[in-house]
């Protein structure tokens, strides 16, 4: 009997043993990308039951291989997804063996109007429009800002004034999470955020508010940067403070600090000093860890010194888990002094040229408040609401002396001026749009709406006192003298309504149709009053001088659009229909009235092409008008600079743009190096610009406004044959084995402008070349240098004067090198060298600048640094520029700051914890908020 049990429980056992091994199979295959065969790395497969449960989930690995262990025998289905892909189900039957399986994954083109914030497995993940680099494969130094991080991003370059260009395209904003942030300002967003708060980095082409509501490409792009932060660094504070005092009473204070506590974050920029720091350009906050290189002191290109002052403020919230809210303000203040001469050579015909030489002095005091509103509503994908409310308001003061010298091409004198303008503005604008948009069904039938309404207002008050002289010869011919008060304001409302619906026709087409009307009604009212030596006053009003008007614009529009839309490939082609209706009303002086009308018609086009994951190319051609403005219509005479009066014109028509951009681009995922080709050309009919006639001799403008021998008359007419093409080609690659980047940006361009100059058309080609190759390295987060080289070359040539040539080359060789060791000792420096050449005489000038620091970090974790810090060391700082127009060419020089020091103390805040202020952060967040607080 014993025998027996032991026989049973023996065949039990290996029945139970034998039963998984020859029931229970595997299941593996690859995941590829179905255009270029490439495996898909990190991409999700879900394997499925027959009652729709999950029974096992994976994620490939190398080459897109993945595997099943120990599937029962059943019916599943297999799901496979992945971003930027179309997700695809497969069904599969295990009986008896085990099973392979090979699955092709379809880009979704439709996918690209939101951001994601997903983590990745590889350091460089390509996502439709959106090329994503993990932080983790760059280091910087401690504490440094984000444009230290962003800066060494293959591709991407931060120049000295804090401007961010991106695959040879300039990035247009700064993203956190998705979420707007500092958006008007890319550079104010780099220097508010840490780099060590960083986990990814994504390049995107942002489509426009309409084509993300509608799925149609209008070929509105725009290139941004969505920093995706650690999520372990979404809840605490952290920021940084900085104070320095320097001699001559050099000051330069600020910090920033940031809230974040999930959906809800609140951040702060401050800036305050008097060395020319009034926006977020390199080194702002003297002393700061991490501060990139190339200060160049002086904001606005460098030119005039004074205090300037800045809040910046941003407020981002989730509410109810539908609604995305943010809030954004800036106030900036400014003081500014110039000093300025230049050389400009007016380009008359027959080798007659005249030269003008000027020397001023300007004061510039303004005040401006900015703010602006987002609020987005989605539910689920079928529906999007979005408002943006905006308000702006802006004071200025400008007092300006100038003394003026007119040459002939013999170098004979025309005359002289010696003039004084003062002046006071008020400005101020409101408006905002609110975008809808609907999906009524799956197939992608949809209606969308936008709104959007602006008013805006300005007041102005300007004083003239000037004292000419005309010579006739070598003597003198005649004086005069202009002493007048010019009082204006100009308002206008406009608003804007569009519709837009689609259809779908099948899987791959669709048709879009739009309708819109827009509105736009200005006003202005100039009144001129002449100084009275028997009352002491401006108080005789100039009619000839003075003018009232009114200007309205409507416009009606519909088009009709069709896209084609598989896999790779996606086609738009469309045309809009446009009627415009203007109406002139000059109210004062005398009340005269003209109408115009004008009918077009508007196509555009789009292609994409995706060669690949990694490589696409797109075209767009768009058409646009643009009307004039109230300012160029208004038919007065300003005439508060005697030597070059202005004017306007009432029949001024549209402006007629044909544009078309090409766009080639591609990544290599494994390193994440880049190459993109951008081409852009820009064909505009009736253009408005200058017409210039220029006095041989005294002569009435109209009566009572005389226009003195060698001055200008200007006032806007339509011409044509103006156009401006563009190549640009950049190229970033990483470098593993000496561990740096190089990037390398070169630029081919050619611009012809129009005008019209004492009757005759003049033409104005411009053709250059400019190359920039730069190499940043972060050897450790210890020694930290970059070596950048940049030339530009220009050719101008004007049809009145062939045979005379203008060429000019710049060169710009600039060094930043930063090392740490000892304890915490940082010492710094950044040369800068600049050659010019081809310039007027005395304006070729080189130099070179050089800015170098030595500091030391504080305290056990070292967020604390005093430093010392020597700006233009060789006290050889200098600003020069050439500007080139149809009717001139124009060398200039402006004052700039020049050597000073400052000694600075720089503290960096940290606390990150599961909850803002007192939450339990851990040992870390614990006692870097005791020393903090």
């Amino acid at each position: 009997m014993r025998q027996i049990h032991l026989f049973l429980f023996a065949l039990a056992c290996l029945c139970i043993l034998s039963f998984p091994s020859a029931a229970q199979y595997t299941i593996s295959g690859h995941v590829v990308d179905s255009t270029d065969g490439r495996g898909l790395l990190g991409a999700k497969i879900s394997l499925i039951t027959s009652k729709d449960s999950i029974l096992k989930q994976t994620v490939a690995q190398q080459d897109g291989a993945f595997a099943f262990l120990q599937v029962p025998t059943s019916d599943y289905t297999l799901l496979f997804s992945y971003i930027g892909y179309r997700a695809q189900r497969k069904r599969i039957q295990v009986v008896d063996k085990n099973q392979t399986v090979r699955v092709g994954l379809n880009l979704d083109l439709t996918m690209l109007d939101s951001v994601s914030i997903t983590v990745g497995p590889p350091p460089v993940v390509i996502k439709g429009d959106t090329t994503e680099f993990d932080a983790r494969a760059y280091s910087t130094e401690a504490y440094a800002d984000a444009d230290a991080l962003v800066a060494q991003i293959p591709g991407v370059e931060i120049d000295a004034d804090g401007k961010v260009t991106a695959q040879g395209e300039d990035v247009q904003k700064i993203i956190v999470d998705g979420k707007e942030f500092f958006s008007s300002d890319p550079a104010v967003a780099l220097k508010t955020l840490p780099a060590d708060v960083i986990d990814k980095i994504q390049l995107i082409d942002e489509k426009s508010e309409q084509s993300k509501l509608t799925g149609f490409d209008d070929g509105n792009r725009h290139k941004i940067i969505n920093i995706v932060t650690k999520p372990e660094k979404r809840h605490g504070y952290f920021g940084r403070l900085s104070g320095a005092t320097g001699n001559d009473s050099r000051y330069n204070t600020g910090g920033y600090l940031n809230a974040f506590n999930g959906d809800r974050r609140i951040s702060t920029n401050i800036l305050s000093n008097n060395i020319n720091q009034g926006n977020a350009a390199s080194n702002e906050l003297v002393g700061a860890s991490g501060g990139r290189g190339g200060y160049r002191g002086g904001d606005d290109g460098g030119s005039g010194i004074g205090p300037n002052h800045r809040i910046a403020l941003n407020y981002n919230n989730t509410w109810w888990k539908d609604v995305q809210f943010n809030a954004d303000y800036h106030f900036n203040t400014s003081d500014k002094n110039t000093i300025r001469s230049a050389n400009r050579e007016i380009l008359i015909g027959n080798n007659a040229n005249q030269f003008n030489q000027s020397a001023q002095q300007t004061g510039r005091d303004n005040q401006s408040h900015a703010a602006s509103l987002r609020i987005e509503y989605k539910k689920d994908s079928t529906q999007r609401l979005t408002v943006n409310p905006r308000i702006n308001v802006n004071r200025g003061k400008t007092t300006n002396s100038n003394n003026t010298i007119t040459l002939g091409a013999q170098q004979e004198l025309i005359n002289t001026s010696n003039r004084t303008n003062n002046g006071h503005n008020n400005a101020f604008t409101i408006g905002g749009s609110i975008d809808y948009g609907i999906r009524l069904s799956n197939r992608g039938r949809s209606i969308s709406a936008h709104i959007e309404r602006n008013y805006n207002r300005n007041r102005n008050e300007a004083f003239a006192l000037s004292y000419n002289l005309f010579y006739e010869g070598e003597s003198l011919d005649r004086s005069d003298t202009v002493n007048n008060r010019n009082n204006s304001y100009s308002n206008s409302s406009s608003w804007n309504t569009r519709i837009t619906y689609t259809e779908p026709l099948d899987s791959n087409t669709r048709i879009m149709a739009n309708a819109s009307v827009r509105n736009n009604n200005s006003y202005s009212d100039r009144k001129m009053y002449d100084f009275l030596e028997e009352t002491g006053q401006y108080s005789e009003l100039n009619r000839q001088l003075s003018n009232e008007f009114r200007n309205d614009y409507r416009f009606y529009g519909a088009g009709l659009s069709y896209q084609f839309s598989r896999e790779t490939v996606l086609f738009d082609l469309g045309i809009d229909y446009q009627q415009a209706r203007t109406a002139n009303d000059r109210v004062f002086p005398e009340e005269v009235s003209a109408r115009y009308q004008f009918i077009n018609y508007l196509p555009n086009a789009n292609f994409t092409y995706r060669f690949s994951r990694d490589r696409r190319i797109r075209f767009n051609y768009n058409t646009s008008t643009n009307a004039p403005n109230v300012l160029q219509l208004q038919d007065v005479i300003n005439n508060q600079n005697p030597l070059r009066i202005t004017g306007g014109n009432p029949d001024l028509r549209q402006e007629f743009r044909h544009a078309f951009s090409i766009n080639y681009n591609s990544v290599k995922r494994e390193t994440g190096a880049n190459f993109s080709v951008n081409l852009n050309g820009d064909f505009t009919k009736n253009r408005i610009v200058n017409s210039t006639f220029i006095a041989e001799a005294d002569t009435f403008i109209v009566d009572g406004v005389l226009l003195g021998k060698g001055a200008q008359f200007s006032r806007p007419v339509n011409v044509n044959g103006y156009y401006s093409l563009r190549a640009n080609i950049s190229f970033g690659r990483p470098i593993e084995t000496l561990k740096i980047n190089i990037n390398s940006n070169t630029t081919l361009h050619q611009n012809r402008d129009v005008g019209l100059l004492n009757g005759a058309v003049s033409h104005t080609q411009t053709r250059g070349i400019y190359q920039r190759v730069g190499i940043n390295s972060n050897i450790s987060r210890k020694i930290i240098f970059s070596l950048s080289y940049s030339g530009n070359y220009s050719m101008v040539r004007n049809n009145n004067n062939s045979s005379l040539s203008y060429n000019s080359y710049n060169q710009t060789l600039r060094n930043d090198l930063t090392y740490i060791f000892w304890k915490g000792v940082r010492i710094a420096s950044s040369l800068n060298y600049r050659y010019n050449t081809g310039m007027a005489a005395g304006y070729d000038q080189s130099f070179l600048l050089w800015n170098a620091s030595i500091g030391k970090k504080l305290f056990k974790r070292e967020e604390a640094e005093i430093t010392f810090t020597a700006f233009d060391l060789l006290n050889s700082n200098t600003q020069v520029n050439r500007n080139i127009t149809e009717r001139y060419i124009e060398d200039a020089q402006t004052n700039i700051l020049q050597r000073y020091f400052l000694l600075s103390f720089t503290y960096n805040l940290r606390n990150f914890g599961g909850h803002m202020f007192g939450g339990r952060g851990g040992r870390e967040s614990g006692r870097s908020m005791r020393r903090g607080w």
